[in-house]
This record gives C-alpha cells, structure tokens and sequence, in this order.
C-alpha cells in the first residue's frame, strides 16, 4: 500500500513527540519526580528548555502549522538533543535552515569542475552572496569583475560597483528584488559573520540598499530573463537558473542560457 502523504507540520509535530518520547528527565537535567505518566519528557519540560510557551509548542507539536522561527527551533532541537541528522530533518521539514549551521565561504573542487564544463555563463555564490566559482563565459559577461584569485561578492557588484548599473539593463528593477530576496534569506543568516558585514558595508555606502532593506519587502528568490547591455556584444538576453547544492543549501549554483538555446 503506498505511504498517505501527511502534511509537513503533522510530520513536523509527529517527529517532535517522538523525539520529546525518547528523551527521558535525567539526560535533560531534571528531576524525573515519584508520578509520571508520560514516557520522556513533558511537553511543558520541553517548553521551558525551549525558552517558549506550554500553549505555543503544544500548538507546534500537534501540527497546526504555526509560525516558527529558526531560532524557536533550534532552542526546541538543543533542548530535545538532537543528533546532526535530526536537526537536519526537523529543519528540513519545517523549510528552515539551521541557524547553527556556518555560511560555506567555498565549493568542492568537483563542483567547480561542474562549472567549468558548463558552455554557458555559470558561477556559484555561497550564502554570504560572495561568487566562490565561475567559467570563463561568466568572466566575458560581467566583462572584467570576475578576476582569478579573488573572490568578488555579488551583493557589492550590484551597489558600489558602477559596471553593474551599465551591465544590468533593468538595474533599479532588479537591484530592488535583490534587496528583496536578501530580505527573505537574511532572517537565519544575516547574524553570520560574511553576510552581516556586508549588509551592514551596503547600509552605509549605497543609499538605495539603504532605502530598500528599511522597506522590509521579501520575495522568494526565483529564476526567469536577464538582460544585460554588454559594452561588447550589445543587448544579451538569458534565461536564468539556479539550484541549491547539498549539503548546503545556502550555495547555490546559477547558469544563464541564451533566450535563443533555451527556447530550442
């Protein structure tokens, strides 16, 4: 008989009981007490290690699809000792990343080998938004901004680099979305090192960053046409991909095909 697909906050919740089952009082520093019923720990024991409230995760854990932050659930996956794996999964089902997990600042040597094969401008940007690889067409098309042995951060190409605002042909468009989809990453990871200096450098160089970020807009960061007025070839259209490379989904590897060969 084939699995019935349940929801992911019923799945969300169902793992929380399991794990909270498992756990018992002693190896999470309590007292166990002369009357429990409950195998492991109480949910209001786990609430109080959890720095939240008894009703907010009885909500949580019987699947009523609750907002939850990522440092909500961290405390909750701290407080339930969770393996690696568990806070992988628990995190994984609830469409956050772990705030504990560091910002990789490069690639494995085989997926830049990926990029290199790759006949169409192509890089990966790790979640500080620094651009850790590229091909030599990614190079030709941002003409002279990707230079080896460096490694340039897109976030400040687009604000304080004056060959963004000639290159991206609808820069004020997509320079506002930008903002926009850094908005909706940044909440687990502007705390980070890279990326927090960067939004905190832009804050105080670019007036438009400024202005935007104070806006709060926040979008899902999505593929679609990029044009670009190269100072070379002229006007160059690009059907835009990208997909998030595992372990850490926070890299993120972007080809831009030709409108032409895409449409073929």
């Amino acid at each position: 008989m084939a699995e019935k697909h349940q929801d992911p906050a019923k799945q969300l919740g169902e793992f929380l009981r399991l794990r909270r089952e498992q756990l018992s009082p002693e190896r999470a520093g309590l007292i166990k007490g002369p009357r429990r019923r409950t195998p492991g720990l109480r949910r209001e024991e786990v609430a109080q290690l959890s720095y939240v409230s008894t009703t907010w995760y009885t909500w949580l854990e019987q699947g009523r699809g609750i907002a939850v932050s990522p440092r909500s659930l961290s405390h909750i996956a701290s407080a339930l000792q969770l393996s690696q794996a568990e806070r992988d999964y628990l995190f994984s089902l609830a469409e956050l990343a772990d705030p504990l997990n560091p910002v990789a600042l490069s690639c494995e040597p085989d997926v830049k080998a990926i990029v290199m094969m790759i006949t169409t401008p192509c890089y990966i940007m790790n979640g500080a938004w620094q651009v850790v690889a590229w091909n030599p067409q990614a190079a030709v098309l941002f003409d002279g901004w990707l230079l080896d042995g460096q490694t340039p951060n897109m976030l400040e190409f687009i604000f304080l680099n004056p060959l963004a605002r000639q290159l991206v042909s609808d820069w004020p468009e997509r320079a506002q979305r930008i903002v926009a989809e850094l908005r909706a990453e940044s909440i687990h990871l502007e705390k980070t090192a890279p990326l927090r200096t960067t939004i905190d450098h832009l804050l105080l160089q670019s007036a438009e960053f400024a202005q935007w970020w104070q806006k709060h807009h926040v979008i899902h960061r999505e593929g679609g046409q990029r044009s670009f007025q190269h100072p070379q070839q002229g006007l160059l259209h690009y059907q835009q991909t990208t997909w998030q490379l595992a372990p850490d989904l926070t890299t993120k590897l972007v080809t831009l095909i030709p409108l032409s060969e895409a449409k073929t």
